[in-house]
């Protein structure tokens, strides 16, 4: 009989990270950028998210003074863009300036170079983007409402939110056998999303999901593995996958109640007295809708129920059948 492997996912919210600040004072009158930060995750033995570590390099800055384009995708880059070689910090060419009394909005996208997203739409409340995902590249969403002042404006500081899902893969070894140990290679999505819409507000809505991404999670390690091989483990064990990569959010559950299927592959090897004694090829459905800003767990526990997809195996016993009793013959004379 088929035997199931069930994944259960475990999101945990991304929350505002705490930073110290460091305020630097731009010319009275322009209009600067600074203080861009990320909201952070818990992390796993690779994790490509943007945070405070891991700083993206430049991002894309939609601003509106009274409802009026002020600027329009403009690139913001922590390298100096100007000639002036003393300047640190966030830089853009052409300068803008404040203007007192007046309102300004701003909207940044990370990153712009090579980010994967292109701007349809953008409003002084909200930007719209065409994204197609790899798995490996964060999606970064910021905004910021100013007044302008006589003097002594600051810089204006971003903090940046993820817009994509964050997914990694664990493995528990609940296969209780003696000398028994067990691999888990070649972790992978095959139909995530590969494309999708998104309005960025102070909400994220994703729409028109589409294509198949194949996303690959590598082998099951060690939290502290320092190579990317997949290492044998015992019973009541907890691996997790190499990596965790980024996912398009789910349209969530239908109207009939169910949610969208993701398909699951690896492979098992079972390893009994250091010798790998056989290899399966695992495929199993993971039904969950990840979120925005989430970052998910998928865990399977592997069993000898559940360890071979077409039979669960069945325990060795020993058993005596019969107990022949004692044959005579002749006596005999010592």
């Amino acid at each position: 009989m088929k035997k199931t492997l069930l994944l259960v996912a475990a999101a945990v919210a991304l929350v505002a990270c705490s930073n110290e600040e460091i305020v630097r004072q731009s010319a009275p009158e322009a209009i600067g950028f600074d203080n861009a930060f990320v909201e952070n995750s818990t992390r796993s033995v690779n994790d490509p998210s943007f945070d405070a570590d891991n700083m993206f390099s430049d991002f894309a800055v939609y601003g509106f003074v009274e409802g009026a384009v002020l600027l329009d995708g403009v690139r913001v880059a922590k390298e100096d863009l100007a000639t002036d070689q003393t300047k640190t910090g966030w830089e853009y060419e052409g300068t803008q300036y404040w203007v007192a009394g007046a309102k300004y909005n701003f909207n940044a996208v990370a990153p712009l170079t090579d980010g994967g997203w292109t701007k349809t739409a953008a409003t002084k409340d909200a930007t719209t983007l065409s994204f197609t995902n790899n798995g490996t590249t964060d999606l970064l969403y910021a905004y910021a409402t100013a007044e302008g002042q006589a003097e002594n404006n600051q810089p204006v500081a971003f903090t940046f939110r993820h817009t994509l899902s964050k997914v990694k893969l664990s493995f528990e070894n609940a296969y209780n056998a003696t000398n028994a140990t067990i691999k888990v290679r070649d972790v992978k999505i095959t139909d995530a999303y590969a494309t999708g819409n998104v309005v960025l507000t102070d909400a994220t809505a994703w729409s028109t999901q589409d294509g198949k991404l194949e996303l690959a999670f590598g082998n099951a390690v060690a939290d502290d593995a320092t190579s990317t091989d997949a290492l044998a483990f015992a019973y009541n064990t907890t691996l997790e996958s190499y990596n965790e990569l980024f996912m398009i959010p789910g349209e969530g559950p239908t109207l009939d109640g169910e949610k969208h299927t993701y398909t699951v592959t690896f492979t098992v090897d079972l390893i009994v007295s250091g010798t790998v004694v056989k290899t399966y090829e695992r495929t199993i459905n993971a039904v969950f809708a990840p979120e925005a800003g989430k970052s998910y767990d998928l865990k399977a526990t592997i069993n000898a129920e559940n360890i071979d997809p077409e039979h669960a195996q069945e325990p060795i016993e020993f058993t005596v059948n019969a107990l022949p009793g004692w044959g005579t013959t002749n006596d005999q004379n010592i």
